[in-house]
Order: C-alpha cells, then sequence, then structure tokens
C-alpha cells in the first residue's frame, strides 16, 4: 500500500524528535503526548491519518510500519482525553480519525505501539489487572502521561499529602503517601499509575515546583498544568499544595480568632452568628494547611451547617441559632475528627471566637459584631451591652450611643477608648466581609477630607492617580497593592492618617451542579444511585428546581420543587427523583436513552445524557447464548436465576415467570450484562410471589459448595440482580423484592443474625430529628392517653402521624437548641402542638363527613419531654448498634462523624482511621484500605465494586474480621439514611 508524502514527513519529523528525546535519557522512557505539536499541527496530522485510514482502515498493509508515529500521535491525544470505564475510548477515536475500530485495527494498533517502544522507547503498558483486562486501550492511555482522569486524584492526593506533613523534598515518603491514600481507589488506575515510581516521582515533583528543572519535556508538564487550572478543584488543590510546600518550614504564628456576630430585626436582637477572621490570601492557606480538615469545612458545633473553610476565612459567616448566650467552643472540624492536641487542635482553639458583652452595631444597622477593651469607638457609633441571660435563656441587653455622656463614661470605665471627634478623613472602597478598613484588592480606594483640602498620599509617598466628584465631595483615588497602608496629607502627623489593608479576594466556588455517579445512566435512575450536588458561592434559601427528562419517543417528564438551603444534595430516594420515577413507570421512557436537565432557578442548569447501561455482551434470543461486545467474539451459555431461586445457576430448561438470565462468566462485563424478562400476565392482584423467594443453605466461606451458597456467589447473585436490565417497569419492580432478600441474608452472613434483627427493626421515621422525636414521644405516651382519643382508621392514624411531625416541627426547628432552653412553657407549647394536629385531624374528620370525636385538652410533664428530645437527639446515630460495634474507640469514631457531606474516599479515611484488624500479628495488615473499600462498595456502589478485578478476594476477608463488616455495614447505613429524606422533609 502507497503510504502518501504528507504522512512520510511527519514521521519523519516525529521520528527526529523523539529520538533527541530519547537520546538524553538514557533508559527513561518517553510518551508519544510529548509530539511538541500545537492545536494547528494536530489538526493537520489528524487530517493526514485520517486520508491514509480511508486507504487501509485495518492497518494491514506493511507501509504502516514506517510512517506509523503520527497515528500514535492522535491514539494517544483520544487516550489523554479518556475519563474511564464507560467514557468509550474507541467511538470517540472512530469518530476523531473517521475509521472503523474494530478487532483488526485494534491488534494493528497495539503491534504499531510496541514497534514505537522498541524504535524510540516509547512507555509500554504495566502488568496491573486492568492493563491485562484492556491490553489494547492500555498502549494510547499509558502515553497520554498523566491522562485528565487520574488529575483531580492527583492534585487532591498531593495537596492531602503536604497538609499532613510529608515534605515535597522527601519523594520517596511523598510517593509512598500517596500509594497509602491511593490504595483500593474504585477505578485503581491511579494506584497502577503511582506503580511507575521514577515516572510519578517526575511529574510530583515538576507539579510541585513548576519552574524545576527535570528529564521530562517542559512543553507536557505546562500542558498538564494548564488542563489542571481548567477543572476548579483540581487547580485550588494544586495551588495550595504548591503554596504549602514553598513555605513547608513555616508555621502560622498568629491567628486571628473569629468574631460573635448578632443579627437585628428593628434594632433588636435574634440571631447568633460566628464570623469568620477577614485574612489575606497567604494566611488563609496557612490556616487551612495548619487545621487539616477533611474535605476544608468548618462546623457549628452541635448542627449540621457547616461552610468552607476559605469562604469563612474571608469574613463568611455560620449560624448558630436564637440568641441565648454565648457558647464557650462554637466551631468544629467539619470532618467531626476527634484532635486534642497538636498543631490542628491548637489552630482551632485560636480560631474561637472571643466573648465579650459589647456588641458594636454595623452601618447599615443590620448587624452587631463584639468589641473589645482599648478598641477606638467613634463618637457617632451604636452598642449593645449584653448584661444577663435569665435562667430560661432570655437575654436582657442594653441600647448604649458613643454621643450620650453617660454611655461614654461606662464605656471608658469597661476600658473603650471614645474619639473626642469624628475622623476629617473617610475612605470608600470594596470592603471585605468581616473586617474593618479591609478592602479588597482589584477596586480602587477613595479617600475624602470633611473639613480640609490638603494633598493626599498614599503611604506618605503616592499621590492620588485622579479626583472623583461624588455627593458635593471631592475624592483621591489610590490604586494600592496587597498589604498593609496608609493615607494622609502630606504636611499631618499620625493623627491624620488612616491605616487600611488591601487583601486577595477569597476563591469562593462558583455555582455549579454535579451528578454522581460520573457515569450515571438510566440503571442508576431506577435503582435510586443518582445524586445530584448543588452548590453555590453563598448559602441561599428557598431556591426553586426543576428536573426534567426527555427522550426521543415519549412526552417531558417534569419534577419540580423547592431546595431549601444551598449547598445542597438530592438523592436518588429524595420526593423530586422519586417523582421521575413514578412518572417513568407509567410509560416506556425510562427503558431507552434520557437527557437529564437540572435548572436551579435563576442560578445554574445542566444539560447530561442518561444512556442504557452499557452491556459487554449480547443476548441471541435463538440460540439463548451471549456474544461478547469486544473484539475476543466469545460465545458464553446463560445463567438463569428466578424470585423463587435467586442465585444463578446454569440450566438447560427455561423457567416461566420473572427470571434473570446472565452470561455464564466471572468477569465484570459478564456480571453487568443480566437481563430480566417477564410477562405481564403474571400479575394479579394480591400476588406475593416475592414471600416465596428461597436462598440455600448459607456458609461462612468464601465459595459455594455441597449445595451450601458461600458469600462470593451470593454478592455476585445481588449485584446481577441489581444491575440487569429489566424488560419493563413490572420487572424492574419485581427485582427489588429479590434484591432485598439477598441483601438480608449477605448482612446476615457477614455481620451476624444479631446484626440482622436489628437492623430489621429500624423504623425510617427515624432519619429526621422530628420523625425520631414523633417516635419518641409515642413510646413517653406524649401522643396518646386516656385524655387523648383512640384513633382506629390506618388513613387517620397516618394523617395525625404526618400532622404531629408537621406541628413539632413548627414549635421546635432545632432539638438541640430546644434542649438547650427547654423550661414549662416551651413544654406547654408541645403540648399545643399535640392539641393542635390532634384539631387538624378532627377538621379532617369531619370534612369528609365522618363524625369526629370532641376538642382535646392534655398537658405533659417537661421532664418527660426533655427526655423525648434527649432521644430524639441521639436516635438517628442509630445507638441500638452500640454494644455490637467493637472497640468502644471504633464507635465513638464512627457515631461522632456528619455522614451526608462525606465522599467514598472520606468514608474510606473514617474506616481506615480508627480500624482495629482482628489478625494482630506482626506484618501487613489483614484488612488493608483496598478490603475496606470493597466491603463498602457492596452496601453503596456494587457496579464500583465489581470493577476491580480482585474484589472477590478483598471480599472475602471480611468474613473473618465480624466487628469490621459490622463497623463498614454501620457507616453505609449512616450513609443511606443521612441522604435519604422522609415525608416530613423538604425535597432535598
Amino acid at each position: 500500500m502507497h503510504i502518501g508524502n504528507s504522512l512520510k514527513d511527519r514521521h519523519e519529523s516525529l521520528a527526529n524528535h523523539f529520538a533527541d528525546l530519547a537520546g538524553a535519557r538514557n533508559q527513561l522512557p518517553l510518551f508519544a503526548i510529548e509530539h511538541g505539536l500545537d492545536e494547528a499541527a494536530l489538526e493537520e496530522l489528524r487530517t493526514a491519518v485520517s486520508g491514509q485510514l480511508e486507504a487501509d482502515p485495518q492497518l494491514q498493509g506493511a507501509a504502516w510500519s514506517w510512517s506509523y508515529l503520527p497515528l500514535l500521535v492522535m491514539a494517544t491525544e483520544v487516550g489523554y482525553r479518556y475519563r474511564g470505564t464507560g467514557t468509550d475510548f474507541w467511538p470517540v477515536l472512530a469518530h476523531d480519525l473517521g475509521v472503523e475500530a474494530g478487532s483488526a485495527f485494534r491488534i494493528g494498533l497495539s503491534r504499531l505501539f510496541d514497534l514505537g517502544h522498541r524504535s524510540f522507547r516509547l512507555a509500554r503498558p504495566g502488568d496491573s489487572p486492568w492493563e491485562r483486562h484492556f491490553p489494547h486501550i492500555a498502549w494510547p492511555i499509558g502515553n497520554a502521561l498523566v491522562p485528565l482522569e487520574i488529575q483531580p486524584q492527583l492534585t487532591d492526593a498531593l495537596r492531602r499529602s503536604v497538609r499532613a506533613g510529608i515534605s515535597a523534598e522527601n519523594m520517596d515518603g511523598l510517593l509512598e503517601y500517596l500509594k497509602m491514600l491511593a490504595a483500593g481507589h474504585a477505578s485503581r488506575r491511579f494506584e497502577n499509575w503511582l506503580q511507575q515510581e521514577d515516572i510519578a516521582a517526575e511529574v510530583m515533583r515538576r507539579l510541585l515546583a513548576p519552574d524545576a528543572e527535570g528529564w521530562l519535556s517542559q512543553g507536557i508538564l505546562q500542558r498538564i498544568d494548564n488542563d489542571i487550572r481548567k477543572d476548579l478543584s483540581s487547580h485550588r488543590a494544586i495551588s495550595e499544595a504548591r503554596k504549602a510546600a514553598a513555605r513547608r518550614s513555616a508555621r502560622v504564628t498568629a491567628i486571628v480568632p473569629s468574631q460573635f456576630v448578632m443579627t437585628l430585626v428593628d434594632s433588636v436582637p435574634k440571631q447568633l452568628l460566628v464570623r469568620g477572621p477577614a485574612l489575606p490570601s497567604q494566611s488563609r492557606d496557612e490556616v487551612i494547611a495548619a487545621l487539616r480538615i477533611q474535605g476544608d469545612r468548618i462546623r457549628a458545633a452541635g448542627s449540621d451547617q457547616t461552610i468552607a473553610l476559605r469562604s469563612f476565612l474571608a469574613g463568611g459567616e455560620i449560624g448558630l441559632g436564637k440568641f441565648t448566650g454565648m457558647p464557650t467552643d462554637p466551631l468544629s472540624r467539619g470532618d467531626a475528627a476527634h484532635v486534642e492536641q497538636g498543631p490542628a487542635y491548637e489552630a482551632l482553639e485560636s480560631l474561637q471566637p472571643l466573648q465579650s458583652a459589647f456588641f458594636l452595631i454595623e452601618r447599615g444597622e443590620r448587624t452587631a459584631r463584639t468589641i473589645f477593651p482599648d478598641e477606638a469607638l467613634a463618637p457617632n457609633a451604636s452598642m449593645i451591652q449584653l448584661l444577663r441571660i435569665d435562667h430560661d435563656g432570655t437575654p436582657e441587653f442594653r441600647w448604649l450611643e458613643t454621643s450620650s455622656g453617660a454611655d461614654v463614661e461606662l464605656l471608658r470605665r469597661n476600658g473603650f477608648k471614645v474619639s473626642d471627634k469624628a475622623p476629617s478623613l473617610r475612605l470608600l472602597g470594596l470592603l471585605m466581609s468581616g473586617a474593618q478598613n479591609s478592602f479588597l484588592r482589584g477596586v480602587p480606594v477613595l479617600a475624602a477630607q470633611s473639613l480640609t483640602h490638603r494633598t493626599l498620599l498614599l503611604d506618605g509617598v503616592q499621590p492620588a492617580s485622579e479626583t472623583l466628584r461624588l455627593q458635593e465631595d471631592d475624592w483621591s483615588v489610590f490604586e494600592p497593592g496587597v498589604g498593609r497602608h496608609w493615607v494622609g496629607p502630606a504636611d499631618g502627623d499620625d493623627h491624620d492618617r488612616v491605616e487600611f489593608e488591601v487583601v486577595e479576594p477569597p476563591d469562593l466556588e462558583p455555582a455549579s451542579i454535579s451528578i454522581f455517579p460520573a457515569n450515571a445512566n438510566i440503571s442508576d435512575l431506577e435503582a435510586g444511585r443518582l445524586e445530584i450536588r448543588v452548590t453555590a458561592p453563598f448559602n441561599l434559601e428557598e431556591v426553586p428546581v426543576r428536573l426534567r427528562l426527555r427522550s426521543a419517543e415519549d412526552p417531558e417528564v417534569i419534577s419540580e420543587g423547592v431546595i431549601d438551603r444551598l449547598p445542597a444534595r438530592i438523592t436518588g430516594h429524595s420526593p423530586l427523583i422519586r417523582a421521575l420515577r413514578a412518572q417513568l413507570a407509567e410509560g416506556s421512557a425510562g427503558l431507552s436513552d434520557l437527557r437529564l436537565t437540572v435548572d436551579v432557578h435563576g442560578l445554574v442548569q445542566l444539560s447530561i445524557s442518561l444512556p442504557s447501561m452499557r452491556r459487554e455482551f449480547h443476548h441471541d434470543t435463538d440460540s439463548d447464548q451471549w456474544i461478547s461486545t469486544n473484539e475476543d467474539g466469545r460465545v458464553l451459555p446463560s445463567m438463569v436465576a428466578t424470585l423463587q431461586s435467586p442465585i444463578p445457576r446454569t440450566s438447560e430448561i427455561v423457567p416461566a415467570g420473572t427470571r434473570l438470565i446472565l452470561p455464564d462468566a466471572t468477569d465484570y462485563g459478564a456480571l453487568a450484562s443480566g437481563l430480566i424478562i417477564s410477562e405481564r400476565s403474571e400479575f394479579h392482584i394480591g400476588m406475593h410471589e416475592a414471600d416465596s423467594t428461597s436462598i440455600p443453605a448459607l456458609l461462612r466461606e468464601a465459595s459455594s459448595r455441597n449445595n451450601g451458597v458461600g458469600l462470593i456467589d451470593l454478592a455476585r447473585a445481588n449485584v446481577a440482580w441489581q444491575l440487569a436490565q429489566a424488560s419493563d417497569q413490572f420487572g424492574n419492580w419485581r427485582r427489588w423484592s429479590v434484591v432485598e432478600s439477598l441483601e438480608e441474608t449477605l448482612i446476615e452472613l457477614l455481620c451476624g443474625v444479631a446484626w440482622r434483627k436489628l437492623e430489621s427493626g429500624i423504623d425510617l421515621s427515624i432519619l429526621s430529628q422530628h420523625g425520631a422525636l414523633l417516635r419518641s414521644a409515642e413510646a413517653l405516651g406524649l401522643v396518646s392517653g386516656e385524655d387523648l382519643p383512640e384513633i382506629e382508621s390506618n388513613s387517620d392514624q397516618l394523617f395525625l402521624r404526618d400532622r404531629l411531625i408537621a406541628r413539632l416541627r413548627e414549635t421546635v426547628p432545632d432539638i438541640t437548641d430546644a434542649l438547650a432552653r427547654l423550661d414549662d412553657e416551651l413544654a406547654g407549647d408541645l403540648d399545643l402542638a399535640v392539641i393542635d394536629a390532634y384539631e387538624d385531624l378532627r377538621r379532617h374528620v369531619q370534612a369528609g363527613g365522618r363524625e369526629a370525636f370532641e376538642e382535646v385538652d392534655m398537658a405533659r410533664s417537661s421532664t418527660t419531654w426533655r427526655k423525648a428530645l434527649e432521644r430524639a437527639r441521639d436516635i438517628p446515630l442509630l445507638p441500638m448498634f452500640r454494644h455490637i460495634i467493637l472497640p468502644e474507640a471504633r464507635w465513638k469514631a464512627l457515631m461522632n462523624t456528619w455522614y451526608a457531606e462525606l465522599t467514598e474516599d472520606d468514608l474510606v479515611d473514617l474506616l481506615d482511621s480508627c480500624h482495629v484488624d482482628a489478625f494482630r500479628r506482626p506484618g501487613l495488615r489483614w484488612l488493608g484500605r483496598a478490603e475496606l473499600r470493597t466491603m463498602l462498595q457492596l452496601w453503596l456502589s456494587p457496579r464500583a465494586m465489581i470493577e476491580a478485578d480482585e474484589w472477590p478476594r478483598f471480599l472475602a476477608k471480611g468474613l473473618s474480621d465480624i466487628q469490621t463488616s459490622r463497623a463498614v455495614r454501620y457507616v453505609a447505613l449512616r450513609r443511606k439514611l443521612a441522604l435519604l429524606d422522609m415525608s416530613d422533609g423538604s425535597p432535598m
């Protein structure tokens, strides 16, 4: 076959380039991504390669062997953009080059990459399970050096490593720490990447110090850096890691404490806030590095209210609730980690706000901040003094004015300084939240004099750049840099100066919408695994949100609601997504490709495709065989499972009724390719076929034998039923009764019979604090008794339950706050809430034309209400499991964690931090991070679990450590409970 001159010339140019790189590297590898071509040259190269592929699309001609480098470069470009399983490498490459990337093409491409390795030392794949499973795409992805897929993981791991105190100069220690962080990652590719130690060390060193010299070409490092900058989270992570590495020997010398702030309504104090200090950019980074909080969030103690550290350290505020006094330590770590000593503990203690009885009313008269003796006050300032807090938690205040002689004398006796006259110099600029005379960089600072017209200078040297006339005053315009400055008359003294500071603006997260899992499909939506996260630069409340599903064949499906507060998560079991699923069940839209649009009104919108789940095996109904859609073209027989016998087995007889069929193989693609087949004729009213589900005798072993089922076969059956594609919504509905039975059996096998019995008794109403409050109140006789009517109708009982929850929530919005201020008056309000709920039911019964009970009256003691509130506070922590999660330190660590905001990596970190191995012998741990991740994914993300080839071995180890299995299940339960919401909740 003839190869065009254009392709030959480009091959020779690339060959010379790679030969020069190889000659300078001794035995170190080089990468096809180091081609040194810009976007225009790459487009010309793509055109040339596409033209040649038209003549020989299967790469069978011998001429490719001496003009192959352009093709390798184009394939590597696709490998660089590859983002993991499910993003379809071959279709993208085929689209870019205009070729059918079939089996022959893939084999030929690998042959040419191998030729490039032998001729120019191009990188070759390693020997990891993933690279063995995908040998053809491993070549271009390996030659991409740092694909986009692992850049976020790499930058985040570098930040966490530097925060942990690992010196960037200790590359061996840094590499080992990163391996520990990456161990057991869901895709395992980042972990495999770190095994190439010379390459990983060079990339990490150059990322942390971009100006450093090294053996990798500067061009590719610059490209990687540019791509990292395009991803906000990656850019922030590497920026922090670089700053922390550059000042590795530095320490935070002083941390400015936060401030208590009161919100005012008609000049009356209402809510108490904590406002963070307005720190310059570098100081913010230093404090964040010192705190070492997983997730970089700080929390109001005793609450689930959190705020990003960067926002808080830029003057952001976090609410503490109704003003009933100032707590001693109102700030806690966002990750709920228990730290009692060390730099992180000292940093948080230094950040806690100081208490004061005096509050200065700020401009706008909507807030008042604490002030302290020796602080100078202007002659026209307004203040509030906290006099006392009564036994019932009611505060008493006094209002003060520095224009009043008596008030000035009181203030001076308390150590304050009150100026005799107002300053003649005024400043204007973009004030930073939470600071006095602290302005944001990039906006000019204006200065004006009230009485005199002397020339003003910046720092005694720089004159104003211009003068503006505003409101009959002349303002001098200055453009100072970051740092401390002063403005004053050229001929003035220190008393005529006004000092101020210019700081870098905070890095606020923009409004965004994220969908999890990243490669979500219709199966995730149907199974309730789909999760939508909405972030915003500020805490916003009552935000309308709309979800829309569109398909080519069916009408649009819409679900609308209101988000109580941003940032927030819309979970797969929230009313918003449940409404989508319910509408899908009425038609066939859920069985074809869909497009999901998330619209947060006036803020941000995102549209993504929800494809049908990608199947690596196609079922031939005529032959009842499975044919691989990959290049190997394997043909496999079927395994069958039914509702009555849910463990898949090889069978030549096709059973009647609803059944699961899947390929008879153990690999990931086969397990995720199952089909659920059912006929509508099966359905009839009163049918309870799921009740007859029969699982063979359990074996506390990994493998099945002698008609007993082991852990691996049980787990495989559970995953297969969950991931199978249903032929219709009826079959989809039937599958979940089977999954429930299989999960109960898995729980018993791993955690024991006692655990399963406890878990089966959990009432989902306890997921919300007020649902838990109602349950506690019922147990203590607070909502029933001889003085209250007995409700017999089931529908009336449900109606009353909903109204009781609603009325209790109106009376005590926050359980913790209610406990702090509980007295006879509040107990009476709770009695009235119960009475109002019964009155709601009475009116409901009358409206239905039925005879209703008479108006009710009741009273309960405040002591009993206190017990109910205390139980409601503790019940969502699932205390019933405390006695069977050992040791006690592990229970405390798991119980005291806020689960709603933790990622899978955070959950693994949590389990790893409190892990106690059942095999306490010298040597390697029995259960490491990889095993913990697999055990967790069994409950939370089974599809991710089976992507790892070694998942059966990892999961089987859990049989030997029932305490760790229980700890993992507890974490999974708390995670699920934190993301679910009850009937009394919001759409979130």
